[in-house]
């Protein structure tokens, strides 16, 4: 799922308490795009170097919604015939 407009999908690297709610490392949430960004140079977001300029823009970028792929039918094999 994307997230809402003006938001970004982080996800954590260390423990957070956020509206009263305890997260634990590797949970993913949104965020408005300038709180991101105080998790970002916090240190608080998993896979981000704050001090890298395009890790951070990365981060920041909306992402882009992809289409759910269409489940392939199961192959119907016969078994081959019947015996009796």
């Amino acid at each position: 799922m994307a997230a809402a407009p003006g938001t970004v999908r982080i996800t954590l690297a260390h423990h957070f308490d956020r509206d009263g709610a305890q997260l634990l490392p590797g949970d993913e949430i949104d965020v408005p795009t300038h709180e991101a960004r105080k998790l970002i140079t916090a240190g608080y977001v998993a896979g981000v170097d704050p001090n890298d300029p395009e890790a951070v823009a990365k981060a920041l970028a909306p992402a882009i919604e992809r289409k759910p792929s269409m489940a392939k039918p199961p192959a119907n094999k016969a078994a081959g015939p019947a015996s009796e």
